[in-house]
């Protein structure tokens, strides 16, 4: 894991000293996060602290990414923090609320143990990319639409589970019970970060960096602007906090965060039963398979090339963290994609260690400066923080209707509402809407079960056949035994049954790869019939460009529908294949062009096996 970080800090021993202070600063810059995870989980803020110092050592131990740090999450926060709601009453949740983060800490790292131990990490494949990515935006609505109460300061008697009908509750109680002091404040504070963002991204506009090249007398003044323009947006949240920490001097009504103790382990398992192990367990199980998607899903986005990739490590990992976490007072973990992403420019494993060390300064420090945080300004991060995850939101939907819409079109027995129900949009709105109305753990699991419906009605047959040829005919057909079909010389021809969706098109290639291994052949072609195919969703084309991306074999489709070669075309993939239109419609002429190709290989071969013997003939 460690070795590719390792030779680079032998080799450049200022490359450690850098990563080090890199990740300390992004450990100071980041550290007001983890308390606002620790309000959206309702629980202390040492809880979230703990989870955040211990577990990214764990998984420097067990997992297979340098620069990946597992820490609190919004994912599993949310996930806890409605379930310590609505067991616990307000004055209760302080005390109990605690040992319910070590349970469920407990319960989904033994799930994550269970599944590597298993070898399960497949399972996430049966979550498809429109309900992560869904998922993912309907997450950051419901914690934005939480804020309203703390930006307020609005106390209601009845709080729903349903996250749109508590926000409606919240603004009909906005004229009785708005808290002036803590509106203004809250909204100052905004303007401050929002401003300290903007000048972030003025600083690292490429306009500015032309005018840095124009002109000599005034280059260093705009270098020191721009570097101060992002230190500004790197230290918005602290600035927040610190301006926040001043004013509630003066405020003593405004609310505020309980007072800071030194990190330190806490022993959170006694007070167990088995009653709230009972009520904790579905909420578990969802928050173990929701932080595995997400974790996987920013693995995806942050991993280097030369970064190693093994998924039960990961799982290893993530259940180690959990465990660990949850003996000293934690919660559970899950990757963070701000700080990962912000790892990313360093060399190796220092920077984690640096990130931990910065949080953990930062955190005795505040805890010896008594500083008191106002909740609102914690908020105010929390919303600048999720905002972004919304940027995407209108080109997702453009693009799934585009594909709803040319799926009814091809479609003539369908009506257009079926097709629409019936399609990646319909699970993205069903993914996205669900958690704001039946709240995050009853609309997560609601999604899921609609997307199960939505991909067995779109699943037309299991499995694959091979395909063969009839000798001397351009005949194809299944190969059976005792057929007159005969499998093509170092060809090898797959076609399966039904739509490529995110369940079979995964298991699907694994079974056809393993299948293919076993022969007592060569195969330097695979060719991929999907005669049978109409269709393709965003996780099967995902997965196709991935995988055949890393192959040993030169691989074609054929026999591909006018709507499937759009998609293709469209996804990229067909850049991956560099196929002609000819081979993507005809099966014989996809095998003519592979004989071909196995031909100019084989040619190659005895070219270089020539080379090889001249060579040694020489050197005897």
């Amino acid at each position: 894991m460690s070795l590719p970080g390792l030779q680079t800090y032998r080799s450049d021993p200022l490359a450690a000293v850098h990563d080090l202070c890199n990740g300390f600063a992004v450990g100071v810059v980041f550290w007001p996060l983890v308390i606002g995870h620790a309000v959206l989980a309702k629980v202390p803020a040492f809880v979230s602290i703990n989870t955040s110092i211990s577990s990214p050592f764990i998984y420097l131990a067990l997992g297979s990414l340098p620069l990946l740090s597992v820490q609190s999450g919004s994912t599993a926060a949310l996930c806890l923090g409605e379930l310590i709601e609505s067991r616990f009453d307000a004055d209760e949740a302080v005390d109990l609320a605690a040992g319910m983060a070590s349970m469920m800490a407990v319960l989904v790292g033994a799930m994550h143990l269970a599944l590597a131990i298993l070898d399960l990490a497949a399972v996430v494949e049966l979550f498809s990319q429109p309900l992560l990515r869904a998922r993912t935006g309907a997450a950051a609505l419901v914690v934005i639409l939480a804020q309203a109460e703390v930006l307020f300061a609005v106390k209601l008697n009845e709080k729903p589970n349903s996250p749109l009908l508590r926000f409606w509750k919240t603004c009909k109680a906005l004229p009785q019970q708005v808290h002036w002091p803590t509106f203004l404040l809250s909204s100052c504070l905004l303007l401050v970060l929002i401003l300290c963002k903007t000048l972030g991204r003025c600083g690292a506009s490429d306009k500015l960096k032309e005018q840095l090249d124009v002109g000599c007398c005034r280059r260093r003044c705009r270098s020191a602007l721009r570097f101060m323009c992002r230190s500004f947006n790197a230290a918005g949240n602290l600035i927040v906090l610190v301006i926040a920490g001043v004013v509630i001097q003066y405020f003593a009504d405004i609310s505020a965060l309980a007072d800071f103790e030194e990190p330190s382990p806490r022993w959170a398992f006694s007070g167990w039963s088995l009653d709230q192990m009972s009520a904790a367990l579905p909420t578990a199980v969802l928050t173990a398979f929701l932080s595995l998607g997400s974790h996987l899903t920013v693995a995806q986005r942050v991993r280097r090339e030369s970064d190693p990739w093994m998924p039960r490590r990961e799982l290893l990992a993530l259940g180690g963290s959990s465990l660990v976490a949850a003996s000293i007072g934690g919660m559970p973990v899950m990757a963070n994609f701000a700080v990962c992403q912000a790892l990313q420019s360093n060399h190796g494993f220092l920077a984690t260690i640096g990130n931990v060390l910065g949080h953990l300064g930062a955190f005795y420090l505040v805890a010896k400066l008594s500083l008191s945080i106002p909740k609102c300004a914690v908020s105010v991060i929390l919303l600048v923080e999720f905002s972004p995850l919304f940027r995407s939101l209108p080109s997702e939907l453009r693009h799934l209707y585009g594909q709803a819409r040319n799926s009814a079109r091809g479609d003539a027995q369908s009506s257009f509402l079926e097709v629409f129900v019936a399609s990646d949009l319909g699970i993205y709105l069903m993914a996205f809407f669900s958690p704001l109305i039946f709240g995050i753990v009853n609309g997560s699991v609601i999604a899921i079960l609609f997307q199960i419906v939505v991909s067995i009605s779109r699943f037309a047959g299991p499995g694959f056949v091979h395909i063969g040829r009839i000798p001397g005919t351009e005949t194809y057909d299944e190969l059976l035994p005792g057929s007159a079909v005969a499998p093509i010389p170092k060809i090898s021809i797959t076609r399966p049954m039904g739509p490529r969706w995110f369940g079979n098109a995964a298991a699907n290639t694994r079974a056809a790869r393993a299948d293919r291994r076993k022969l007592n052949r060569e195969v330097l072609v695979a060719i991929a019939d999907w005669r049978m195919v109409p269709f393709l969703d965003e996780t099967a084309l995902a997965h196709y460009k991935e995988s055949w991306s890393k192959v040993d074999v030169k691989v074609l489709v054929t026999n591909a529908c006018a709507n499937v070669r759009r998609q293709i075309k469209e996804s990229g993939l067909g850049d991956l294949l560099q196929q002609t239109e000819e081979t993507l419609v005809d099966l014989h002429a996809a095998v003519l062009w592979a004989e071909e190709y196995i031909r100019q290989v084989e040619s190659s071969r005895t070219v270089i096996g020539v080379r090889e013997r001249a060579t040694s003939t020489f050197d005897e």
